[in-house]
Formats: structure tokens, C-alpha cells, sequence
């Protein structure tokens, strides 16, 4: 693990769940709530940005 990493960032193509914000425009994007919860991150919808990282 990288230690001068202060938050793991996921990418493209990653099953998630929770809330997440586009690492370069911050856009939040949250798992759905039904079924199993699961997201799996798409390029961002306004930036393009293929970098997401979780937020509480």
C-alpha cells in the first residue's frame, strides 16, 4: 500500500458500494439501496474522470 496516499482511489469498472466523488470534478455518484447494493463505477458522467474515491 502506498502510504503517501491519504485516500484509496477506485477506478473504472470496480464493484462498489456506498458513496464515492469523482476524483477530478467531484461529482457523487451512491450505490443503489435495493437488490444487493452494488455499483459498478462508470467514467463520470460530466468530467469523464475515471477515478473515484469513497466518502462517509
Amino acid at each position: 500500500m502506498n502510504s503517501t496516499t491519504a485516500t484509496e482511489l477506485h477506478t473504472v469498472g470496480d464493484e462498489v458500494s456506498g458513496h464515492f466523488r469523482c476524483n477530478a470534478c467531484d461529482l457523487l455518484v451512491t450505490s443503489p439501496t435495493e437488490n444487493d447494493g452494488i455499483l459498478v463505477l462508470p467514467p463520470c458522467p460530466l468530467c469523464e474522470g475515471e477515478t473515484w474515491r469513497r466518502v462517509s
